[in-house]
């Protein structure tokens, strides 16, 4: 069974695809009257109730920083009194990076947390390269699943209207005070809210939190430092000559992808010279980031690079998959990806070697936040008493570090799927390696808001920590995140297309830096200029709220 190719329903049935067509009320990505903000009366965010858990070893702070816990709590609070569930069951569609599991009556992972919620959750898992071509499937269809997850890096052409159509509006719900009956969700972090966003005034999801920053280049510190390149640079020019230093006996100092030469390695290198973060909201106006001085400055250091041979050879071709492959087993130094990837290749290297991120690496540098959320998740619309069950089963597994529920969801059952080391802390056994929440992905569903643990790695979540104080003191936001433009929604795939296939035959040398000006003036009159008017727009009536 083919997971990338399979859209796979683990339990009875399928997912049906007949029917009269849903998106037909839902838009033609030509209106963005239904779904904006602008003029509409906006549900207040839900008022924020930070959990009081256990006292980190380092603590966050207003910049973004996590708490820091190097040690597991000796003591765990119990979130959720009783069963949040009613017996029934719910079907939810997420996306998933895992392999099949075994159905829940055979994954002790899987039927501990049914028991634990009272229900019986069906998953429909839509793997990560199948995703927009089997959620445009659903869109279609005449039967939803009861939680439908949007995100996980995609936009989908008219989301906003198919949510606004067919899903629950939850504003009376999670608006203001009323998230109160909710704990857990009370305590996801207002970014996150704001960088989900609402649609026609309205909150219609709950977002699943991510930390404040956005790509990053993660690296191999141990052979960054036995090459003796420094942690930080003081020019692009120290830059490039260091990283040169890890070259050779057919290992590389930078790994890249087809996906990341277009985005997150790009990112990197356009923040070190202060580039805006996708957007800059200058006196009312919106600029994108191709437009910049300092976008084109981190191309021509990619060019360089490209030139010096530091790259890959095959960087504009591999997988993202196959380039962390590269990089466990040392064949790159470097490579680019979400923050949150830290914790896999700490898992996947195994002690083997040591997992960091790189600063930026002249003065102006601007580390990029994030968007402050993977992905946020929808309920079909239902009765009053469905839907209160269906936030109850949500904010038991966002129940926070340092609760008995959150060790459930994110661990297992203790003596089955983990056990205590020395220090009281989690050791996972074989048995987790294939029965956890990325086979089993009910993190996708509702998750606690991060912290920066490591199942015996308190060294490498140190080193994390350390990271986040020096790069998030001087971080910026992309001022377009949660706000509303249907032409970028909508028709931004095809403008920025060329753009995009553009910049890794430039930084590989097959076209000329020359051609990009004419490009970026391309994309701006194909629809960017009017995406930036929409969003203009939207923050000015955001900021009336």
């Amino acid at each position: 069974m083919d997971r990338r190719s399979l859209l796979k329903l683990v339990g009875a049935g399928a997912l049906a695809t007949t029917g009269v067509p849903l998106l037909s009320a839902c838009g033609t990505g030509t209106d963005n009257a239904g779904v904006s903000n602008v003029d509409k009366a906006l549900t207040p965010w839900p008022t924020y109730v930070p959990f009081a858990g256990p006292t980190p070893d380092g603590a966050p702070d207003a910049t973004g920083v996590q708490a820091l816990y190097k040690k597991y709590p000796a003591k765990l609070v119990k979130a959720v009194d009783g069963k949040p569930g009613d017996g029934s069951k719910i079907k939810a569609m997420v996306i998933t990076y895992g392999t099949p599991p075994k159905a829940a009556a055979e994954n002790k992972f899987w039927d501990a947390v049914n028991k634990a919620l009272g229900v019986d959750i069906e998953l429909i898992l839509v793997p990560d390269a199948d995703f927009k071509k089997k959620m445009a499937t659903m869109m279609a269809s005449n039967d939803l699943p009861d939680m439908i997850m949007f995100g996980g890096g995609y936009q989908l052409g008219d989301e906003q209207q198919f949510i606004a159509a067919q899903c629950e509006d939850l504003s009376a719900h999670l608006g203001g005070d009323n998230v109160k009956a909710y704990p857990a969700l009370a305590n996801i972090p207002p970014y996150s809210w704001q960088g989900m966003g609402r649609i026609g005034g309205k909150i219609y999801g709950v977002p699943i939190e991510r930390p404040m920053p956005g790509n990053q280049l993660i690296v191999n510190r141990t052979a960054l430092d036995a090459a003796g390149v420094p942690k930080t640079w003081s020019s692009a020019d120290e830059f490039v000559t260091s990283m040169k230093k890890l070259n050779g006996d057919k290992k590389y100092a930078i790994g890249a992808s087809a996906q990341s030469l277009t985005g997150g390695a790009t990112n990197y290198h356009a923040s070190s010279f202060g580039a805006p973060n996708t957007w800059k909201a200058d006196g009312g106006k919106f600029v994108h980031m191709w437009e910049t001085a300092e976008f084109k400055a981190g191309l021509e250091v990619m060019i360089k690079m490209a030139a010096a041979g530091l790259y890959y050879p095959d960087s504009s071709t591999v997988s993202q998959t196959d380039l962390k492959t590269h990089f466990y087993n040392q064949t790159v130094a470097t490579f680019t990806d979400g923050y949150g990837a830290w914790t896999a290749a700490s898992d996947a290297v195994a002690g083997k070697f040591a997992i960091d991120f790189a600063l930026p690496y002249t003065k102006d540098a601007k580390v990029w936040q994030g968007s402050g959320r993977f992905g946020y998740v929808t309920l079909k619309k239902a009765p009053a008493e469905r839907i209160k069950m269906l936030l109850r089963v949500m904010n038991y597994l966002a129940a926070p570090f340092g609760t008995q529920e959150y060790e459930l969801v994110n661990f297992g059952v203790e003596g089955t799927h983990f056990t205590r080391g020395t220090d009281g802390g989690i050791v996972k056994t074989e048995l987790a390696k294939t029965e956890n929440n990325t086979n089993v992905p009910v993190k996708y569903i509702a998750a606690a808001p991060s912290v920066l643990y490591y199942p015996g790695g308190g060294e490498t979540a140190q080193r994390i920590y350390d990271w986040e104080k020096a790069a998030l003191k001087n971080s910026i936001a992309d001022p377009s995140n949660g706000l509303m433009s249907n032409t970028w929604t909508s028709q931004s795939a095809a403008f920025r297309k060329p753009v995009e296939d553009a910049i890794a035959a430039i930084v590989m040398g097959r076209r000329p830096l020359s051609d990009w000006d004419g490009l970026v003036k391309t994309f701006k009159s194909a629809g960017a200029d009017k995406a930036a008017e929409e969003y203009a727009k939207e923050k000015a009536a955001a900021e009336k709220a």
